[in-house]
């Protein structure tokens, strides 16, 4: 029978723990602990961790366990630039990151918490101990979920406490109108934040559809209100990493 969680703040449910290269964003190439939690609180179309986050592929594992997770590949492979939360979404096991992230915290490692950004009041609770945030944007047209404006907006207000990064997947579905609201979320906050727009990938490589969106509007109409704007697709899958 599959384990279940009987203490949230003592345990929680993890798919893999590795040490691997960051292959998204700014922090681009540094060398990481990936910590993936199991359970995401959205269903994203474009979504290359679906197959992880099904039930029989994450494991319920102990704070003791994680640690030790984390600490074998530190000393096997270290010293990494930071742990990486990631996911799944990190947040949704937030009882379990009050007691990660002090642990972490205390052993000197850097924390970098890679979310999409939903839900403001989960990271309210633990952001003090986090070093990075990579925040995702959801325009619904990309993802098939819902609209997310509202949480997106309180959720930055939060995370600009600490460094923070926002990162829009682009697909050819993705609407102008919503790409914009997004932008406009950014400058209201600070249009200093990092914005990096991710070319959606396929099996093919980056898509050609979405990486023309970028070139021919979105790009720009992004400069215009924000300061630091770049475009940076998934090189993981191009290195041919996880």
């Amino acid at each position: 029978m599959k384990a279940k969680i009987t203490d949230k703040r003592g345990q929680t449910e993890i798919s893999e723990i590795f040490s691997s290269l960051q292959g998204e964003g700014p922090y681009l190439g540094v060398k990481q602990v990936f910590v993936r939690f199991g359970r995401c609180n959205m269903s994203c179309g474009y979504c290359d961790e679906l197959e992880n986050m099904k039930p029989e592929n994450f494991t319920v594992l102990s704070l003791a366990q994680v640690l030790q997770g984390i600490g074998r590949f530190e000393k096997e492979k270290g010293p990494h630039h930071s742990v990486s939360l990631t996911g799944g979404e990190p947040l949704y096991y937030t009882a379990f990151l009050e007691n990660l992230l002090p642990r972490l915290k205390e052993k000197r490692y850097g924390t970098y918490l890679e979310t999409n950004g939903t839900l403001p009041r989960e990271l309210d609770r633990i952001i003090r101990f986090c070093d990075i945030i990579a925040m995702d944007m959801k325009p619904a047209s990309s993802t098939g979920d819902r609209n997310y404006d509202k949480e997106h907006e309180e959720f930055l207000k939060i995370a600009a406490r600490k460094e923070v990064f926002v990162k829009v997947v682009i697909t050819p579905d993705t609407k102008a109108e919503e790409f914009e609201r997004c932008v406009q979320i950014v400058e209201s906050v600070d249009p200093h934040i990092p914005f990096i727009l991710q070319p959606l990938s396929d099996a093919f490589g980056i898509n050609t559809k979405s990486l023309q969106l970028i070139e021919s509007s979105f790009m720009q109409l992004a400069e215009k209100a924000l300061c630091d704007v770049r475009t940076i697709p998934q090189m993981h899958k191009i290195w041919g990493v996880r």
